[in-house]
């Protein structure tokens, strides 16, 4: 599901108010805008996200589980804006180069070596950011560069692809799906889990498809720890789902890592500019970003 952050606000307005004639006043929209915004996220989740009756709309389940996490993802967006566009505006020298969890798990300290010592008086700032608060942060102009899942809306922004970064089912070793060679999502839904429960945007992506197969996800345990999800899965508390190069090496003791046969499980990473002017160490960083990607990944393993 790709999400769209005015979609999200919407969304949001009518979930609050409920009724489409209130998102509509407080969106400032047309009520035929909202409702065909709000008809776009059902359409591309494959989900009733609102039901609609005499007095106005209410939440489905999946609905419920959208707006507490597009609560986040905003929230999200509201302090990066707050805390980066000051910064980029006030420093030309400064390039801003935003990541989610899976992006930075590559070893990126000899690209950020060599963009520094190319261009003297250049400064880098390297966070960690959900795909849809960076690919916001590029509109705005708070960030010069961002890595996120293609899963995420970057229309209005230049995108290339880099490489592939697969969702993964993680379970421990004596579990009986340790043997398979890759394994439906849906039968994951017939078992408990164990929840990282740091990337909103994930757990989304992941409830929705669960809603979809109609079920939900039974979380055991959530710890936002990627060592501690492994440590409790390795224990045989619950399986869980991970991009594959949030693996640490020499962490999958005790444990089988599996595909998962769906096609919206193979994800890929994109490199992404925005509205922000190209620094000097910025373009460099994004070429060696390019031109090494595999290599990182690898080394990553």
């Amino acid at each position: 599901m790709r999400f769209d952050l005015t979609d999200l606000r919407v969304f949001l307005h009518a979930y609050e108010s409920g009724s489409m004639t209130g998102a509509a006043s407080r969106a400032h929209l047309t009520l035929a805008a909202v409702s065909a915004r709000i008809r776009a996220l059902e359409d591309d989740a494959q989900l009733p996200l609102l039901r609609r009756h005499a007095r106005g709309v209410a939440a489905t389940p999946a609905g419920e589980t959208l707006a507490r996490h597009a609560r986040i993802v905003l929230q999200q967006v509201d302090q990066l804006r707050r805390e980066l566009a000051p910064a980029a505006v006030a420093d030309p020298d400064t390039t801003v180069l935003l990541g989610n969890s899976s992006a930075l798990a590559r070893p990126l300290a000899g690209l950020l070596a060599e963009a520094l010592a190319s261009h003297p008086g250049a400064r880098v700032v390297v966070r960690e950011s959900a795909s849809e608060v960076t690919a916001q942060a590029l509109r705005l102009g708070a960030a010069h560069l961002g890595i996120v899942s293609d899963a995420v809306d970057t229309e209005g922004l230049v995108a290339q692809p880099l490489g592939d970064d697969p969702l993964v089912l993680v379970v421990a070793a004596s579990h009986r799906l340790a043997h398979e060679s890759a394994v439906s999502f849906r039968r994951l839904l017939e078992q408990d889990w164990v929840g990282w429960s740091e990337p909103a945007a994930l757990h989304t992506h992941l409830a929705m498809h669960a809603f979809r197969a109609g079920s939900a996800i039974r979380y055991r345990a959530a710890i936002p720890s990627v060592r501690g999800v492994l440590e409790l899965v390795a224990r045989g508390v619950g399986l869980t789902v991970l991009p594959a190069a949030l693996l640490p090496p020499g962490a999958r003791e005790g444990l089988a890592v599996r595909p998962l046969e769906e096609a919206w499980a193979q994800r890929r990473l994109l490199l992404c500019r925005g509205m922000a002017a190209e620094t000097p160490a910025g373009r460099h960083l994004a070429e060696a970003v390019r031109s090494r990607w595999d290599a990182l990944a690898a080394d990553a393993r």
